[in-house]
């Protein structure tokens, strides 16, 4: 079976080039030494480096800078709750100190109770205010605090320590009694006005 493939005309290939004549290199070498220097003229558009430097995306470096400042602020806190504050913050009345306080409560001995035979009864008590700082201090009035067996305040009343300035290892008293306590009252409490020092 013989097929008839009808030919098509091919295209000559053009010709090759005659490679460049080493003048004509030498003429171009000498065009471009007579230059002026475009690099300087153009502010580096035909530089490695380009004209402009790249574009830095704002909304990433906010990003970045907020996460740094997440992670600074992290680690301060860990360190202010692992370590505690520091003793110039609490001394300069930045932050309260949260240790023991100068200034501590001991009841003599347990609160007196009985009836009078007026039919009243007659409530009394003795504490002592000791100074176990390392500096004078003056000692704020205290709240007296009577609280049910549910820990409901049922009666209160402030009163003051027979000196107003204790210095270091020096103590207080108080003394109290009363007729008006409420029947309910059970727990017997004492706090400083204010917080006290």
């Amino acid at each position: 079976m013989a097929t008839d493939i009808a030919e098509k005309p091919t295209t000559p290939l053009p010709a090759a080039t005659a490679p460049a004549k080493p003048e004509d290199f030498d003429s171009f070498a000498a065009f471009l030494r007579a230059m002026p220097d475009q690099d300087a003229a153009d502010d580096g558009i035909l530089s490695s480096e380009g004209p402009f430097r790249p574009r830095r995306n704002p909304a990433k470096l906010w990003t970045a800078a907020a996460v740094t400042f997440f992670l600074v602020i992290c680690a301060a806190g860990g360190a202010l709750y692992f370590m505690g504050t520091p003793r110039w913050a609490v001394n300069l009345g930045l932050v309260a100190d949260k240790g023991e306080p100068d200034l501590l409560f001991y009841l003599a001995k347990p609160a007196e109770r009985r009836k009078l035979p007026t039919g009243e009864e007659y409530f009394a008590f003795s504490a002592r205010i000791v100074n176990s700082g390392e500096r004078q201090l003056s000692v704020p009035p205290v709240v007296v605090e009577l609280r049910d067996t549910q820990d409901r305040l049922v009666f209160s009343w402030t009163t003051k320590a027979d000196k107003a300035v204790l210095k270091p290892g020096e103590e207080a008293a108080i003394n109290e009694s009363r007729l008006d306590i409420p029947r309910n009252a059970a727990n017997l409490s004492l706090a400083f006005v204010n917080g006290g020092v």
